[in-house]
Parts: structure tokens; sequence; C-alpha cells
């Protein structure tokens, strides 16, 4: 027989050796504990998988199969893989999931065929640097593992950065690093600075200011010189819960420290105020940080009641880890529900029509080939990211003694010596690595304004070392990146290219604009609006000149922080709290659920005949995080002609006669939902997915800088809002990202809610295959840009935008430099151009103009540059 399917319950008999023929055995999802001897005998067997069983070891038998290509052992308790497996040379696949196994062996590289290598779900802690031997390698998977060697940000990035950081560390050699980043949370008046005061300096401090932004200790301990804590003491401030998660790194220690003297017993409100919603903000942010509970002030509580207060912290973190584990597994189990329900529905249907539960959705093969794989991932990789806690919570006095300090820095440093719980403090980097921090360091020292494009040091690094290269550097800037040394953020668009090499000169520039006192300066009704002399002058005393105040105003705008309006900025994170009625009253959209009810929803009733609207709904179990609204209407507004409406829950824009509009709402069962409505006649359909798109995208580019982030997508049935349906139907799934193409021409989907069997044209489900996002219209951040970065060719550019000479002259005579003509030309360019001044019309002609600058396409530049020619009475410009 070439293959055998079968089961065999927890023994495989001896007589399997006899069919010395079998090329394939399949003998998964039994509960087999040993394989018999004599399966060595199967000299032609090529494909073996044994997954799902109860082996706790590979057997020899299954070693001496030197002829195998293909080897299952995942989901069994193997622990170790037996060095004999060595001598498997023609192994291309090697599957071992979810085992338990400790370490991937340094004989790896003898089985030099290797293709495949699937590891994910162990707990392996470091990688061997022979894995850059398996020359043949083309997959790895490793995922979910606690690999500190090489470091997180590394291995993380796929095979080819695991092999370049092992070839950087083979070509410059490695030292040793040992640091770590402690990011310090905790309520208002929790004690925090005074905390990290006596914890680094042996002494109670004189006050207790509280703190404004972030404040940044590096903390050089004498217990342990060779040893660095950089701690990042957050602000309890409200007002900065939005910006916090710029400055959280994946791996971290956390020290959430709570007054034991204000917390109340047996409060649900207070829980969350001191600890609840810092839990529910490093679980957005995902990437298993490890929490440290510190209670403060408990020279001042009842010895008693600081047992009890410990106790419930500890209680209650537990019960909504709990909680949080068997909700991610109901939620993988129901997907594979709804995956056989959508098998079973289409058998028994006609292919032209769908099935509601299932599409449009990621389970429909129409928009994923592996539909299972696609929702289970990413429900597991949320599970995988969230924070770990330690189960105690050392106390520390507060005011007038030291009490409990020496313990919890003894609490410390066995924390930072348990490789197995915290594994990234001690760790062997390149050299070539180490030396770029002193490049950075010295850079912080000697630049005026302590930003610096990612090319610039990269050119820094290699006039010293010309073999160091690109991707070597990136690698290390993200390590950088997470011990807090430097701030590069690479997810952030706009941001990626500049590394702050000093993080503490950012923090104090923001500080500037997100500030408790400067919220309550700004004019009731101008919507936390700040114009530009305002802003200079708040910037005044870091000594910026004028091009470097504009490349901060952009990256300001890259973080969401604000959006330019007129000859100012709006500033979402400033704006009060605005109530239900204003966003009632301002947008028709928008009305209560009922007359007694605190929640809103985006109306289904007021929709004319001759109108389409199409409502787009983001569902999140727990609370949306903090300040995401606010950078959605930043990052939203280049999409729009005008907000007609903004307030901090809700925003209505419009362009090209398409209304659209953003809620922030909650339900009664504790859920938040951001709800995206667009609106326009019949015939407009096609410019309202456009529109539409483009917030989507916005939206979806956001929240997957939030990695432990659980959200759900839904679309409102059409018909069931036209026929008022007081419970519309929703249909699920990433629907606007499937392709039309891959769908029959014609198909509706059925809705169960609607009257009379209504079938839904999928035109109103699924974007059509024309309607590619609308161009976005130029942002005054982006103008800022272009113009820093293309200051000595503007000319050049003006020309290649269809700006004629007579047009660009006037330009020229400012006396400003070529950044603020650049800038001057640009202004008037989409002043011109209105909205057919576009982001992507811009970025084309700066594409053409680097092509001839760089000598790329000379016979165009030539054409361009040559001067006009001349005739009996005026010059033309001809382009």
């Amino acid at each position: 027989s070439s293959g055998i399917n079968a089961e065999y319950g927890e023994r495989l008999p001896e007589g399997i050796g006899s069919c010395s023929r079998l090329k394939v055995l399949r003998i998964s999802s039994n509960r087999l504990t040993s394989l018999p001897v004599s399966l060595s005998s199967l000299s032609f067997l090529e494909t073996l998988d044994v997954h799902n069983n109860k082996l706790n070891h590979l057997p020899d038998c299954v070693c001496e199969l030197t002829g195998l290509i293909e080897l299952h052992v995942g989901d069994n308790e193997i622990s170790y893989l037996n060095e004999n497996i060595s001598g498997m040379t023609k192994l291309q696949t090697l599957k071992a999931n979810s085992n338990g196994l400790q370490c991937l062996p340094n004989f790896i590289d003898s089985i030099r065929n290797l293709r495949y290598l699937h590891i994910r779900n162990n707990n392996i802690r470091t990688l061997p640097e022979t894995m850059n031997d398996l020359q043949h390698l083309q997959v790895f998977d490793a995922k979910n593992n606690p690999i500190h060697f090489p470091p997180r940000e590394v291995w993380e990035r796929g095979l080819s950065a695991i092999k370049a950081y092992f070839e950087e560390i083979k070509r410059s050699g490695s030292s040793r690093s040992s640091r770590l980043k402690i990011t310090v949370l905790g309520a208002e008046g929790s004690g925090k600075t005074s905390f990290i005061h006596c914890l680094t300096r042996d002494c109670v401090p004189e006050n207790g200011a509280p703190t404004i932004g972030i404040e940044v200790t590096r903390w050089i301990p004498v217990e342990d010189p060779n040893m660095a804590f950089i701690l990042w003491d957050h602000s309890g401030n409200p007002l900065y819960d939005s910006t916090h998660q710029f400055f959280f790194s994946p791996g971290s220690l956390v020290f959430l420290v709570v007054n034991l003297s204000q917390y109340q017993y047996d409060n649900p409100a207070s829980y969350h105020a001191c600890v609840g919603k810092f839990v529910k903000m490093l679980r957005h942010f995902g990437g298993e940080s490890v929490i440290q509970i510190v209670g403060t002030h408990g020279d001042v509580s009842n010895i008693n009641d600081i047992s009890n207060k410990s106790d419930e912290i500890i209680r209650n973190i537990q019960a909504d880890v709990n909680a949080k584990t068997k909700d991610f597994d109901q939620r993988i189990s129901t997907a594979r529900e709804m995956v056989e329900l959508f098998k079973r529905y289409q058998k028994s249907h006609n292919h032209s029509e769908v099935a509601p539960y299932t599409s449009p959705s990621p389970l429909c093969p129409s928009a994923s080939e592996d539909p299972v794989s696609d929702v289970v991932e990413s429900i597991r990789k949320v599970k995988v990211n969230q924070p770990k806690f330690l189960s105690n919570v050392p106390k520390v006095c507060g005011k007038q003694d030291m009490t409990g300090i020496k313990d919890f820095r003894r609490i410390l440093f066995k924390l930072t010596q348990d490789k197995k719980r915290y594994p990234t403090v001690e760790l062997f980097l390149p050299k070539s690595w180490l030396e770029l921090e002193q490049d950075v360091k010295t850079l912080k020292e000697e630049a005026p304004v302590p930003v610096i494009p990612v090319q610039t040091l990269i050119d820094i690094a290699q006039k010293k070392d010309p073999h160091f290269k690109d991707k070597d550097i990136m690698e290390a800037l993200l390590y950088l990146h997470m011990t807090g040394e430097v701030l590069h953020f690479v997810g952030v668009p706009g941001l990626r290219d500049y590394v702050f090499v000093s993080p503490t000169w950012l923090i104090d520039v923001i500080k500037c604009v997100i500030n408790p006192s400067l919220k309550y300066t700004l004019q009731p009704g101008s919507r936390s609006r700040m114009d530009k002399a305002q802003l200079s002058l708040l910037w005044d005393s870091f000594n910026m000149d004028e091009d470097q105040l504009s490349l901060l105003q952009t990256l300001a705008s890259a973080f969401g922080l604000w959006y330019p309006e007129g000859d100012g900025y709006v500033i979402p994170t400033l704006m009060r709290q605005s109530s239900m009625e204003d966003a009632i009253t301002n947008v028709d959209t928008i009305k209560k659920i009922d007359p007694e009810s605190e929640h809103m929803q985006v109306s289904y009733h007021t929709l004319p005949n001759n109108y389409y609207q199409i409502i787009m709904k983001f569902v999140f179990p727990a609370e949306m995080p903090e300040g995401l609204f606010g950078r959605i209407a930043v990052k939203c507004r280049r999409h729009a002609s005008s907000y007609i409406y903004h307030s901090s829950m809700c925003l209505a824009a419009e362009r090209h006669g398409v209304s659209i509009t953003c809620v922030n709402t909650s339900n009664a069962t504790g859920e938040s939902c951001l709800t995206l409505c667009s609106r326009g006649i019949k015939d407009k359909l096609l410019p309202m997915w456009r529109m539409l798109l483009a917030f989507l995208n916005e939206v979806e580019e956001l929240l997957s800088q939030w990695q432990g982030l659980l959200f759900y997508r839904y679309l409102v049935c059409p018909h069931c809002f036209l026929a008022s349906e007081a419970a519309p139907f929703h249909f699920l799934g990433e629907w606007y990202k499937a392709s039309m193409t891959r769908l029959p021409e014609i198909v509706k989907i059925a809705c169960p809610v609607a009257r009379g069997a209504v079938r839904v044209h999928l035109k109103l489900l699924y974007p059509p295959k024309n309607a590619h996002i609308m161009p976005t219209q130029v942002s005054e951040s982006e103008v800022q840009v272009v113009a820093s970065t293309n200051a000595e060719h503007w000319i050049l550019l003006a020309k290649l935008l269809g700006i004629s000479e007579n047009e660009f002259s006037k330009f020229s005579e400012s006396t400003g430099g070529t950044e603020s003509q650049a800038t001057a030309m640009l202004q008037y360019w989409v002043e011109q151009r209105k909205e057919n001044a576009t982001s992507e019309e811009l970025q084309n002609a700066v594409k053409i103009l680097n092509k001839m600058t760089d000598g790329e396409d000379t016979e165009r530049s030539e054409t361009i540059c040559r001067p006009p020619p001349s005739s009996s009475s005026d010059q033309v410009v001809q382009l």
C-alpha cells in the first residue's frame, strides 16, 4: 500500500513493520503513548503523521527512518528532540507545534535539507546559531515561544532577520548587555514618583508634585553596577491616557502602583480607577508585558485593611484573566462551528446564494482560502499577547520612612535573574549594535533638535563600519526602542523615517500641548483649537528654527494628536466631553435608543427613498482604547472636504455630495461600538464606497497598532433599516476587504430578519470592482514634509505640478529660504487645485522628481529644465 490513514487507540500493532513498501502513514488523533520498534523497518516511508497523540519523546525507531521527507509530531508531550534525528538528512518538513519543547538543539543543522520548520506554541527560549547553516530553510514558524535569543524584535520579523542577526554576531562579535525598561503606571496620587525616588535614591523625596506627561529615570543599582534600569513614570492624569500607548514597549516590566489608603474595598469603581483601566490599557497594547502590583501608603492604613485590599486586587485580576481565557477559547470554538455551518449550507443550497451567518466574512472561501486558520489565528494572537501578572502585592510605605523598599529591591533583582519568567534582561548582542548606541548618544549631545532621519543614522554608522547593513541597523534601532534608549515608531506612518535620539526631549515637547492647565485656557467654543502662533509660543523655549518647528508639527500630526484647520490646529485630546444631546441636535443620523437610555446609536429610520446608506460597525467586547476616536478624527480629516460637526464622541464629514458619520457609542451589555455610516443619493453609490473605504482603511491601520485588541466587524443589513426593523440584522466579517472578482457575477445574501425573505444585493455589501479608495486630499503636514525634503529642487517640482513660470516667480522672491519658498509654492498649488489637489498627484510628481535628480530620467530633466523657447513676443514656458 502507498498510504495508511487509521485509528488505533493507544497502541500501534507491531505488525506495521511488515508493510515494507508503505510510503505514507497517518496515525494522528489517537491516544498513542509509544510507537513499535518495527516502525524502523519501513524503509520506503516518506511521510509520517503522528500529531495529536500522547508521545512524551521522539522514539529512536522514528529517527531511524532516514528516508523520511515529512514528519508531523505536533500536539504531543515531547520536551526534547532526540539527538538521533540528526541522521534524517532527507527530511524537508518538521512540524513539532504545541509540545512543550524546551529548546531547539544545536545539531539542527545536521538536517541539511530541512525546508519547513514549525515549532510554534512551545517553551523554547533560545535559538541555536547553527540555524544559519540550514541553507535550504524557507519557512520558520516559532510563534508563541518565550524566545529571548535572538531578541524578540528580531525573531518576530522572520527567518531572514534571524539569519541576519546571527551573521552580524559572527561578523562583529558579541557583547553582554544587561538592562531593562520598566513602565510605571497608576492613578493620580498613587505615589509613583515618590516610590521611584525611594527605589533609585534610597531616600524619601522632599515634595510630591504630580508628574506631567512622563518622567524618565535611569538607575544603575549599587548591588549590580553592570545592570541598568530605565524607569518610565507615566502621569496618572486621565488626560494622558490616550498618549501612553506610544511609549509602551513589548515585553517590558510594568509596576502598577496602587495607593492602598485610597483604594476602596469591595468597590468595583475603585478597582477600575486604580487597577482595572490600566490592565485594559496594557491588554489593548499587547506585547506580553509582565505586571507587578505595588502597594503604597501602607503606613497610613490599617494592617488588616491592607491585607484584605491586596488579596481582593489579586482575586479580581485572576478572575479577569480566567474570564478572558474562557472568552478566547469560546470564540475559537464558535469560529470552528461557523465554518462547519458554512460547509453544511453550501452542500444544501444553491451556490449563487450565500449563507447569512457566514458571508460576507473571513470564513467565506471567497475571502479566505483557509478560513479556520484566519479566524482562530487572529484570536490566538490576541490571547498570546495578553500581559502576565505576578501573584503578590509587595507593600512599600510612604512619606516618612523607607519600609518595604529594601524588600522590594530584593524582589526586583530576583525577578530579573529569573530567566524563565523574564528572559530579556541579559542578552548577548552584536558589538555593532552597541557601537550604534554610542553614535546615538553622541547625536543626543550634539544635535540642536534630537530628531534624526533614519537615513542620516545609517550613513553615520556605515561610514564607521561599511559592512553594517541597513536591515541590521534597523534591527538595532528596534532593540534600542524596546529598552527605552531611543524612540523609533516603525508602526506609525510619518514617524518611521525618524529617530528620536532623546526620548525625554519629545516628551517635553508633547507636554507643552497635552497639558492639564492648557485644557482650561482654551475657549469653550473653540473645539480645542490652537492657532500656529500659540503653538510656536508654547515651543519657544526649545529654540527651534522655522524648519524644525515645521518638522515637529508634521510629526505631531502623524501621532494623531491634532489636525490642521484654517491657520491653526484642532486637538481632540483637549476636547471637553460632549453630551449626547449635543450630538443628537447636530447630526441627523444619531438618536437615542429610548428616552431613558444612556446609550445612542445610528438612526435607521430617517433615510429618503432615493438614498442609499451603508453602516459599518466595529464592536469591542471590552472598552475601546483611550484616545482612539480622537486619532481617527485626525487621520480621516484629509479624506473630507470639511468636518460639519466634531465632538469627543461624534464627527460628521462630507465630500463630493456624500456624507459620512463616525460615532463612538456603547451598548447595554458594556461593549464599545465604533459606527461609520456613509450616506448619499443612489447615483452616488461609487463615491459613497470610496469615502467609506478611505475612512475604514485609516481605522484599520490605527487598530493594527494595538496587538492585544479584540474586535469584530459587522455590516448592518440595508434592507432592515429601510423596513424600520427595531433590531436590524448584522452581517459578520471583513466584508469590505473581499474582492468582488472572486464571487459570481450575481450574488445575493439572505437576511433572516427583513420581511418577505429579502435577498440583499452585494453592491450594498461589497465595494464595486472600481471602488478604489477616493484620492486623498493633500494635508498641511504632507505639504511641510514634501517642502522640507525637496526644497533644493522646488522649482522643478512646481513645473511638474503644472505651475507656470509667471506663477512661481513670485515665490522665488521670498527671502525665507528654499524651504519657505517650496512651502509657499505648494500651498498655492493646493489653493488653486482645491479638492483636486490629491496626495497621489503630489507623490507621483515627487517620484518623477527623484528620478530626474538622481539621473535616472535625464531626458525628461533636460526637457523640463531647458530654457523656454523665445518668440518675437513673450517667452512661453512649455512642459
